[in-house]
């Protein structure tokens, strides 16, 4: 019932963890390129989430649609706090003791425009997709 009869198994799989891994990639990407930069992360990391959350919204299945809603808040703060642990230097914030709450809200106002970015990509891009001109009619032609 949920998968089209000219689809195949093999194929749902692909396309269910490019929906994955794409987006995934390109977040983990622009969070890479932001702490390159050494600035922390930015704006480059907020476009980065926007677009891989348009991305998901695009290649998701209708059926799992709430996901790219509920999704890019954790995901976005995890790969946030991955990346401060992993670019910040030895023995700053990163279980450091009395740094530690620091660091947690120092995060917190990181990655808040880009979870505001891309809630609003994803639900512009599902708000499209739902209310598209010409979908979901059928010709009849009798």
């Amino acid at each position: 019932m949920g998968r089209r009869r000219s689809e195949t198994p093999g194929k749902r799989t692909r396309r269910a963890g490019t929906a994955l891994l794409a987006p995934g990639a390109l977040l983990l990407a622009g969070a890479a390129v932001d702490e390159a930069a050494g600035a922390g992360l930015g704006w480059v990391f907020a476009l980065s989430a926007a677009a891989a959350t348009a991305l998901a919204a695009v290649l998701c299945a209708r059926a799992h649609a709430w996901w790219v809603l509920a999704a890019p808040p954790l995901v976005i703060a995890a790969v946030a706090v991955g990346a401060q642990l992993v670019a910040a230097p030895p023995g700053t914030g990163a279980g450091g003791g009395g740094d530690t709450l620091a660091a947690a809200a120092h995060w917190a106002l990181d990655t808040f425009p880009a979870m505001v970015a891309a809630e609003a990509v994803a639900a512009l891009v599902l708000a499209v997709r739902t209310f598209r001109p010409g979908r979901g009619r059928r010709a009849c032609h009798a």
